[in-house]
């Protein structure tokens, strides 16, 4: 009986430490100017208050632009996750359940 435990234990460290091992996690920061084809879009009426303090100067003077860094392919979209641990682990159980599934069967044709 105690050999068996010993093999039910060992088949469930088998997928804990494959799950755990096989997950990565990466942070990266990229701080640029890009050049895109969005807009931003404003709706309603503005009521200034007041008079603005200090006055606003007669003319606006833009910084010059000096690189734009144009994206290459396709950028990642809005909840775009991909875990690819999720993949193995459901090949695994998918694997275990075929397993004892085989195992059962064979353990009916030997009873008959």
């Amino acid at each position: 009986m105690r050999g068996i435990t010993k093999i039910r234990k060992g088949w469930l460290i088998v997928p804990l430490i494959s799950v755990v091992f096989s997950s990565s996690v990466a942070i990266a920061q990229d701080v640029r100017q890009v050049e895109t084809n969005g807009t931003i879009g404003f709706t309603g009426v503005y009521e200034p208050i007041g008079t603005p303090d200090p006055a606003p100067p007669e003319t606006i003077v833009r910084p010059p632009i000096t690189e734009v860094a144009k994206p290459e392919g396709s950028l990642p979209q809005t909840n775009t996750v991909t875990n690819h641990w999720l993949i193995y682990l459901g090949i695994t159980l998918l694997s275990f359940v075929f397993f004892i599934w085989k195992r059962n069967k064979k353990e009916q044709t030997n009873e008959n």
